[in-house]
């Protein structure tokens, strides 16, 4: 940072002291003791201001770029903020691996308690190159936190980045004497997310996309939870909302009452989440026309046509393009690849080749009118891509 462009933009001196109470009745923003060394420590580093007696001496235009910027919050944070969305922070990379489930109350033939196997597919992380994420989401990451308070919840809104189509919001839970209102694990993590606890009345939600909630459990503890939800937005919103809802009885009686969950409703709170910009996309383009588009935190195939699909997919009359696809590849120009789907499925059947499944992404789902949506478990450098391959399909920019 070239501290020289700010000093011309100094309205006056303040202290740090002045400058943490500039938000007073506006919007009540939390820091940790962690947090604010840092902080002060950056200040005086960047800025090149002096100690006074009154404490580090700031100027009100480059105090406020200090906090706003995403990447001075991920330097006070230690690397915290980046390697916890996109990184290895609370993730590790897992091998494929089978897990037995047990189905309550059925049984098989022969009378025992029925089991099933579920392959969980191979998903792996990497640690996020602050540089790169420096150079390609500059001024697209909100980490102005929002701070809300709800039936003694504290909901602390960390960072918020936006593709246009999807968005990544980082948050925490924090409550004395437990946060109960998620059902977590590590199996979850590796399936579908967290999910809502309907043990208990209070329901929290994102509304204007839908997607998969990650929890850090290696940082969360039973007060405080950790918690990183990647999204698809749906085309029809135009933002994302936060909504927390309490109720007069627990949520799991509301859903087999058949009553309108608003009859039982004592108290509500929402507020809009903003976006800092929009992450900029590109798009890639097969043979035949089909078309990928992909920024560095999310991808949406479009239409894809028999030669990518598979002849079955033509022989049954189409359905779900999901199905066809057996493999979604980057390779960049140095040639190195991001594995992010790999199925055992090709051609709408199971192949007899053993293929390790692999999910490296953070959330897929698939449409009618397209193939598929994808949000990265990394960031993806755009301008180093040389090639996206679906199935056997390549597809380069257009």
């Amino acid at each position: 940072m070239d501290r020289n462009l700010y000093k011309d933009n100094f309205i006056r001196d303040i202290s740090v002291e002045e400058f943490d109470h500039i938000t007073d009745g506006v919007e009540p923003h939390v820091f940790s003791d962690e947090y604010l060394a840092r902080k002060e420590s950056i200040m005086r580093r960047e800025t090149g201001t002096k100690i006074s007696k009154l404490g580090v001496k700031i100027g009100v235009a480059a105090a406020a770029f200090m906090i706003a910027t995403p990447f001075v919050v991920n330097a006070a944070t230690n690397g915290d903020l980046f390697a916890r969305i996109w990184g290895t922070e609370g993730k590790k990379t897992i091998e494929s691996h089978v897990e037995k489930y047990v189905e309550e109350g059925k049984v098989d033939k022969n009378g025992n308690t029925a089991t099933y196997d579920i392959v969980y597919p191979k998903i792996e992380y990497v640690d996020a190159d602050p540089e790169v994420v420096k150079r390609i989401l500059a001024d697209k990451v909100n980490t102005e936190p929002i701070v809300t308070e709800f039936d003694g919840y504290t909901f602390t809104i960390n960072a918020i980045v936006n593709d246009g189509h999807a968005a990544i919001v980082d948050y925490t839970i924090e409550k004395k004497g437990g946060v109960d209102l998620l059902n977590y694990s590590q199996l979850d993590n590796e399936a579908k997310g967290a999910f809502t606890n309907e043990e208990q009345p209070i329901k929290y939600s994102i509304n204007g996309g839908h997607g998969k909630l990650f929890v850090n459990i290696e940082k969360s503890t039973s007060d405080k939870l950790y918690c990183t939800e990647y999204l698809l937005r749906d085309g029809n919103s135009v933002g994302l909302t936060f909504e927390i809802v309490k109720y007069d009885v627990p949520l799991k009686e509301i859903y087999v009452s058949g009553v309108r969950p608003d009859d039982h409703e004592l108290d509500k709170k929402s507020f809009a989440l903003p976006f800092a910009g929009t992450v900029s996309n590109k798009t890639y383009e097969s043979a035949s026309g089909e078309k990928i588009t992909v920024s560095p935190v999310s991808m949406k195939i479009g239409a894809l046509a028999v030669n990518t699909l598979g002849e079955n997919y033509q022989a049954i009359g189409g359905g779900y393009e999901i199905d066809f696809i057996g493999k979604i590849k980057i390779t960049y120009k140095d040639g190195s690849e991001y594995l992010i789907y790999q199925d055992i499925i090709h051609d709408g059947k199971h192949n007899d080749d053993k293929v390790d499944p692999v999910a490296s992404y953070s959330y897929i789902c698939g449409g009618i009118d397209y193939a598929a949506d994808v949000v990265f478990n990394r960031i993806v450098d755009t301008d180093n891509i040389a090639k996206i391959t679906i199935n056997d399909t390549e597809f380069t920019l257009k």
